[in-house]
């Protein structure tokens, strides 16, 4: 099979896949849909699927369906929000599955550190929260250096690891004080633990940034490995056969999602090269 019988080197199907945020916008309408159809929170039924840490109430189920439930519009607003800028950012290096996968990891992870620090009082728990966290921590360490200019600081663009870190932080600092008794900073920091561990795993030390790498390798500086996708330019160099089996072997093994910017622009340059041109 030569290079061009392989239906991801057409231009407008890596376009395609690139640009497909169609399973973003599946999760954000099933939290809509849930949202206006339990009419938040007082049904008997979302009150059900809601996450109770009291003994009597609690149900296992509802460490999923809690992450599906919102309290008010602001709530899913900002959650659905951060869920499609978050989301949308890391989908290419994760696929569809890994996506919906870190979802599940983020609700659980968020969740289950929640009902550790709450079992048996009067709390309930709902939201995606945990779920935008991890996203935010796939963000972080495989978009590093993307900026965001915050609303409440328009003309100050901050890198996604600065905003992450300054997030955890006062996520910490309020859980500490106990400040917001209406917010579930645990489940926040239990997302952002479950979104880390589960990138350590897929990603390993080919993270951009990892807050831990150092940790992993006592005694020893890891060089920072080259952005994975700051560019959609290439060096000009030509591709050599062995870069080009290392790009299909990962479009066979992770899909055409996994691919950066750059690795695309190199798989375009080799489409080129075997024209001709």
């Amino acid at each position: 099979m030569s290079l061009y019988d392989r239906d991801y080197m057409h231009e407008s199907e890596i376009r395609e896949n690139r640009n497909d945020r169609r399973i973003v916008w599946i999760f954000i309408a099933v939290n809509a849909v849930l949202y206006l159809l339990l009419a938040p929170p007082g049904s008997e039924l979302c009150a059900r699927l809601a996450l109770h840490c009291l003994p009597q109430a609690f149900d296992v189920w509802q460490l999923v369906t809690a992450g599906f439930l919102h309290a008010n519009f602001s709530h899913i607003f900002f959650n659905m929000w951060g869920l499609y800028l978050f989301g949308s950012l890391v989908l290419p290096h994760l696929g569809k599955n890994r996506f919906i996968l870190l979802y599940f990891i983020g609700v659980l992870s968020g969740n289950l550190i929640f009902l550790a620090g709450s079992w048996g009082a009067p709390n309930v728990l709902l939201g995606a929260s945990g779920a935008v966290c991890a996203f935010m921590t796939a963000a972080a360490t495989l978009e590093p250096d993307r900026r965001f200019v915050m609303i409440f600081m328009p003309f100050t663009p901050i890198k996604t690891t600065t905003l992450v870190v300054c997030y955890t932080i006062l996520e910490i600092f309020l859980q500490l004080t106990a400040a917001q008794g209406n917010v579930s900073h645990l489940a926040h920091l239990g997302g952002f633990l479950g979104g880390y561990i589960a990138v350590r795993i897929w990603f390993g030390r080919t993270l951009a940034w990892d807050p831990l790498r150092r940790l992993f390798k006592p005694g020893k500086t890891s060089p920072r490995p080259a952005p994975t996708a700051r560019s959609a330019e290439d060096d000009g160099s030509p591709v050599s056969p062995a870069e080009l089996d290392a790009l299909l072997d990962k479009i066979s093994r992770e899909g055409i999602n996994s691919l950066s910017e750059h690795e695309l622009a190199r798989l375009r340059r080799a489409r080129e090269e075997m024209r001709g041109k």
